[in-house]
């Protein structure tokens, strides 16, 4: 059995059915309100068959769009660029504030440590030498 003629009964069996809901009432069944055949009738309207295309359904007053609308596009860009505007107006200030204060903070801390290497690599090399702190010049005048 192929998928067309699979489709194909399944289709015809839920017509069928449909015929069978939305037909008249049968005599047979005469405890049945016709209220409530017409209902089932109605609530049967929207199932699909196999072959009907079913597409989603579009919130009312929202027109589906089938191209890019460049007028709405730059409406939105200049509405998004005048937020961000005021957005970094308000804000910039203290951030830029806020990275000079780490800036200062690093580069003290930088200095401080650049002279502390300075401070102790010249005391190293002067113990090493075993050289006076005095100048040679001034030692010289005294022992005179």
């Amino acid at each position: 059995m192929g998928k067309e003629d699979l489709v194909s009964r399944a289709d015809s069996l839920m017509r069928r059915r449909r015929s069978f809901v939305a037909g008249p009432t049968s005599p047979a069944a005469p405890d049945v309100p016709p209220d409530t055949a017409t209902a089932a009738a109605e609530a049967d309207e929207d199932i699909p068959v196999l072959t009907e295309e079913v597409l989603p359904e579009t919130p009312v007053g929202v027109a589906p769009r089938d191209r890019f609308d460049e007028t709405l596009a730059a409406r939105l860009a200049s509405e998004f660029a005048h937020t961000l505007e005021r957005r970094l107006a308000a804000e910039l200030p203290s951030l830029v504030e806020a990275s000079l204060a780490v800036l200062e903070a690093d580069l003290r801390r930088g200095i401080l440590d650049t002279a502390d290497g300075a401070i102790k690599d010249f005391l190293a090399r002067r113990e090493q030498l075993r050289l006076p702190l005095d100048d040679p010049d001034d030692q010289a005048g005294r022992d005179a």
